[in-house]
């Protein structure tokens, strides 16, 4: 005899088929894939020689490369602008690029342009840098471009009425942004009794300038003693500070008594903030405190709790409020460095029936990391990242002297960049969870910017809210039982 085998019906084999395609389809997305193996990370060496005048030259040599990049960094920031006079340190700064006893601006640019490079001035609240880019031949003639400016400023008066006229109507244009209108009013209430309040300042000071306030700030600090030039491109040190010091050696050094400056304290109570601007179609919210400084050994699990939390479209932030909500059109976190401190924020587009309930999730999100560890997968998955992008932050001879500008501006050591690899590997969920319980569990500052008249019905929910015009100025407070 033979046993006959039953065949299952087709229509049977292909539910039976499919089944298992979508069971395998949802273990698949609930199973990320597992990051790829990590390259090392080798990062050039830092070489550095303090001439005799005091200028620290600072030297990353990279082969192969025909463009060379130039970072005068100067420890002349907003901090110690005079009081009454914020601003006076950038607008110090920009005037050094706008002419010298032997060349006008259109000069300098001209110069710059020939050479294949460009020019940049920023002042930060701590520093002022001056990077200039260029093709690696023309290094003598960056270097003597660079020198004039510093030590040849003519400060021409018709320079300094057609500056302050251009930053007066930058900062109103800018004041239309409410991503730049919100940062600016988080970072002044989280440094209101701090010096650093003084990068944040309105478009009314830039008239209190005059010629004697820039020439007093120059005097005092454009000092070689209080400068560091990195060099980054196809340069040895000895080839470096052989040409630095002809085209420096004239730059005089100085005492300079500077007092000391405390560390900004975080915001201590819950706050809310809405600054109106007319006609603003969504709100930006603006969440933040203070945190430590970039040298702190808390650097490195709190890059991966920021990377976890909002640092990527797969984060907890943006997959909460814009995919899964629907409430934001953008969200992320962020972190902020100065020499004394620094500012974690969270920022968010949102559409202004859902302003109240996003800043609920985010300081939901917030509180959710210091009472659960951030899974292990996660913290792999932002380590991964981390270390992923990092390399291609740094590829550029202009990114790199940037990185180096940053170590020199907040005296980090060599190691800070160079173990990089090997910090963020080491960092597990214990560690990101113990950072977000320093740091998460103050209560934040929180500023919400938008139309006044939109966003009304939709704030009903909080018990107190601080009004404030696009400039700052606080006009007065919203409370249930009705305005104070």
């Amino acid at each position: 005899m033979t046993r006959r085998k039953k065949k299952l019906p087709l229509a049977g084999l292909l539910i039976f088929l499919m089944g298992i395609s979508v069971a395998a389809q949802e273990r698949f997305r609930k199973s990320p894939p597992v990051p790829d193996p990590l390259a090392q990370l080798k990062l050039p060496a830092i070489e550095s020689v303090k001439l005799s005048n005091g200028l620290t030259v600072a030297v990353v040599t990279t082969k192969n490369r025909p463009v060379i990049a130039l970072e005068l960094v100067v420890q002349a920031g907003e901090v110690w602008s005079p009081e009454g006079l914020p601003g006076l340190a950038a607008f110090t700064a920009e005037m050094l690029g706008r002419g010298t006893l032997s060349l006008s601006a259109a000069d300098i640019e001209e110069r710059v342009e020939s050479m294949g490079g460009s020019l940049t001035i920023t002042t930060s609240p701590d520093v002022t840098r001056f990077s200039l880019h260029c093709l690696d031949e023309y290094l003598d003639a960056a270097l003597e471009i660079m020198s004039r400016m510093i030590l040849e400023p003519a400060l021409a008066t018709k320079e300094i009425t057609a500056l302050k006229r251009i930053q007066y109507y930058d900062i109103l244009e800018k004041q239309r942004d409410p991503d730049f209108v919100g940062r600016r009013q988080l970072l002044r209430l989280l440094f209101r009794d701090h010096p650093y309040r003084n990068a944040f300042y309105n478009e009314d000071v830039i008239k209190n300038i005059n010629r004697k306030d820039i020439l007093a700030f120059y005097e005092k600090y454009y000092r070689p003693n209080n400068a560091a030039l990195i060099l980054t491109g196809n340069v040895s040190l000895t080839t470096a500070s052989r040409r630095v010091s002809h085209h420096f050696n004239t730059w005089r050094t100085a005492d300079i008594d500077r007092g000391s400056i405390p560390a900004p304290q975080p915001n201590g109570e819950a706050r809310v903030c809405l600054v109106d601007v007319p006609l603003a179609k969504e709100a930006t919210l603006v969440i933040g405190n203070v945190i430590f400084p970039l040298g702190d050994p808390d650097y490195f699990p709190f890059a991966v709790l920021n990377q976890a939390l909002g640092g990527t479209p797969n984060s907890r932030l943006f997959m909460n409020l814009r995919e899964s909500k629907g409430y934001a059109y953008f969200a992320f976190s962020r972190t902020e460095f100065f020499r004394y401190g620094g500012v974690f924020s969270v920022q968010a587009r949102v559409v202004p029936s859902a302003c109240q309930a996003a800043v609920q999730e985010i300081l939901r999100e917030l509180h959710t990391l210091t009472r659960e560890k951030i899974s292990t997968f996660e913290i792999e998955q932002a380590k991964s990242q981390l270390i992923g992008n990092f390399p291609l932050q740094v590829e550029r001879p202009s990114q790199l002297a940037d990185r180096v500008a940053e170590m020199v501006a907040y005296s980090l050591s060599a190691a800070h960049w160079e173990r990089f690899y090997d910090s963020i590997m080491l960092i597990d969920a214990e560690r990101v969870y113990q950072v977000a319980l320093r740091y998460l569990e103050r209560p934040p500052i929180v500023i919400i910017v938008g139309d006044r008249s939109r966003l009304a019905e939709f704030l009903d929910g909080f018990d107190k809210i601080e009004v404030y015009d696009a400039r700052g100025n606080l006009q007065y407070t919203l409370t249930k039982g009705g305005e104070e």
